[in-house]
């Protein structure tokens, strides 16, 4: 267009209404871009994150020289101040809905005036009150902690054009206004009050300094599917959307807090790259070193420790026997002052932790776990005479993995777990009884059995009536398969029958594998929102999925409900 204005105005004179349309239409559009300019230079120079909905972003892509910055201005982002949730495109759609597709609560009638099948003449119990579980906070007992805009600084939330360096941000910033129900299934007789967990997420602000941020990683108790996948993120969230450059691993679990000779790993995003697809976990772990018993020198000597490298952000990875030892290390900080957030993940294979729809690793096990299912149908079925398979599934107090692993197969003869006590009930004997019948009717047969089932009935036999315990305090089991394997023996024997018994024992198989898709994802998403919450300062918190939203879980919480079971009067059993 300027190139062409000479041109134009050259010849004003034989075309006056064109030359005066075109300039006037320059001159505005030349007006606005100016005022853009301004208002956009105006913004940048604000120091307010709250007043602003466009904001300038500053982030170094990944394969970008470190340290190099681009700027890229007009992407606009969601404040907390400035709108309410975010509502994903289903929660849209169905707030779109015509009223004609919705039951009116309390209108219809029953058969003969009575509550219909369809739920008629149903009068539904509001809620009148919400009662939000605590969190707390280091400025709770560190005030003078400032808040500051939380500023994406490497981040990767964008979509750019090769050269215009011009995207748009994906996602919001969470208030903390928004929490997630807990008891979401209501009915005629329901209370007028529910609980409900802060949402996690990012906030719109932080109180913490990236550049004085030193956060530490430790992974605790058994190996898991998953581990490697969630020190990963941590890495990363840490790194690109906070800007944060020292992180290290604790090698050794809590015992590397004690003893200097497991020490500490730095941790850069390309130390990590692609652990995610290898099982078990880059940091080593191991079980005790923090226990009830742990004296107010032990963890004087466990933050003596971590103060050597600056740590101030510790993210724990872990059970119910973890998550205890945490909760006792943020008591210890609250005490003394210590200026240090503490965030946990829940970590258990046999997700047996409470209030959390499901732990990492959970469905790799599961999946896992039905192909040494399939393993023993095979050998049950093709050794002959009266081929039986016994596979050994973990689940000390919690049958979950065994439970949920024969639904899957759908091959399996009977299961046992230690919530149905089964063998307490009937004894041993009509188990072999109906072994032996399903092996007379189709000519195998299998069993999946819990490592802890029955135990009750194998204490009974034990002539000490001393506990025995592993190194994490828990109670040792005895051995219900070995028991099974010789009373089916002895059964078969005494009816002059052969019989061909195939144990298989997949624990550490399925204990040491990479994480599925599934978890995969899971773990991301857990991850991500324990460094959020620690980023905007939580602490005794644990990051978990409560009715498929992810929620900041106050660690006591996790201690009054863990470990769960599964219930053998509900509809899974």
């Amino acid at each position: 267009l300027v190139a062409l204005l000479p041109k134009m105005f050259s010849k004003a004179g034989e075309y006056p209404r064109t030359t005066a349309l075109v300039g006037g239409g320059f001159a505005v559009a030349a007006a606005y871009c100016a005022y853009k300019y301004l208002n956009n230079e105006e913004r940048i120079s604000s120091e307010s994150d709250k007043t602003r909905n466009e904001s300038v972003l500053r982030f170094a892509p990944m394969n970008s020289p470190k340290g190099k910055k681009i700027e890229v201005t007009g992407l606009k982002q969601r404040r907390a101040s400035t709108g309410g949730t975010l509502l994903s495109s289903r929660q849209k759609k169905m707030k779109d809905l015509p009223d004609d597709f919705f039951e009116v609560s309390g209108e219809g009638e029953g058969k003969d005036g009575e509550e219909g099948t369809r739920g008629g003449n149903q009068m539904l119990e509001p809620i009148l009150k919400t009662k939000i579980l605590k969190l707390d906070h280091v400025r709770d007992y560190i005030p003078n902690l400032k808040w500051r805009p939380n500023r994406f600084k490497r981040s990767m939330a964008f979509r750019l054009d090769k050269e215009t360096a011009k995207g748009r941000i994906y996602g919001s910033y969470t208030p903390d206004s928004d929490v997630v129900l807990f008891d979401i299934v209501r009915g005629k007789k329901s209370k007028p009050e529910a609980m409900a967990f802060r949402r996690a997420g990012a906030r719109s602000e932080i109180c913490w300094d990236a550049a004085k941020v030193c956060a530490c990683i430790v992974t605790c108790g058994g190996l898991c599917p998953g581990l490697n996948v969630v020190i990963n993120e941590i890495v990363e969230v840490l790194y690109y959307e906070y800007g944060v450059d020292n992180i290290y691993g604790i090698k050794g679990g809590y015992r590397g807090l004690l003893d200097k000779g497991y020490g500490f790993e730095r941790l850069t995003p390309e130390s990590v790259m692609g652990i995610n697809t290898k099982g078990g976990t880059i940091l080593w772990s191991s079980r005790g070193g923090i226990s009830p018993n742990s004296s107010e020198e032990e963890f004087r000597k466990i933050f003596k420790r971590l103060e050597s490298v600056g740590c101030n952000m510790l993210y724990i990875i872990g059970g119910d026997g973890t998550h205890r030892g945490a909760y006792r290390l943020y008591e210890h900080a609250k005490k003394h002052r210590k200026k240090i957030a503490i965030a946990g993940i829940p970590k258990t294979i046999d997700n047996d932790m409470g209030v959390i729809d499901s732990s990492f690793g959970f469905n790799t096990a599961v999946e896992q776990a039905t192909k040494a299912i399939f393993s023993a149908v095979t050998e049950a079925t093709c050794n002959k005479p009266n081929g039986v398979g016994i596979v050994k599934l973990m689940g000390r107090h919690a049958g979950y993995i065994a439970c949920h692993a024969t639904l899957a197969s759908r091959q399996v003869d009977m299961c046992l777990i230690n919530e149905d006590p089964f063998l307490e009930n009937n004894g041993p004997d009509a188990l072999a009884k109906y072994i032996e019948q399903s092996v007379a009717a189709k000519g195998h047969a299998v069993i999946v059995v819990a490592e802890g089932a029955g135990s009750r009935f194998l204490e009974s036999l034990r002539e000490s009536s001393e506990d025995q315990k592993d190194a994490s305090g828990n109670k040792a089991l005895g051995s219900p398969c070995e028991f099974i394997i010789q009373h089916l023996k002895g059964h078969f024997k005494k009816k002059g029958k052969e019989v061909v018994i195939k144990y298989h024992d997949p624990s550490y198989m399925i204990r040491s594998v990479p994480a599925n898709a599934s978890d995969n994802v899971l773990c991301v998403v857990l991850a991500q929102n324990a460094v959020h919450g620690a980023m905007a300062g939580y602490t005794g918190f644990t990051s978990g999925i409560v009715n498929n939203r992810s929620v900041m879980i106050p660690m006591p919480v996790i201690m009054a409900t863990s470990p769960s079971f599964l219930n053998p009067k509900g509809r899974t059993w």
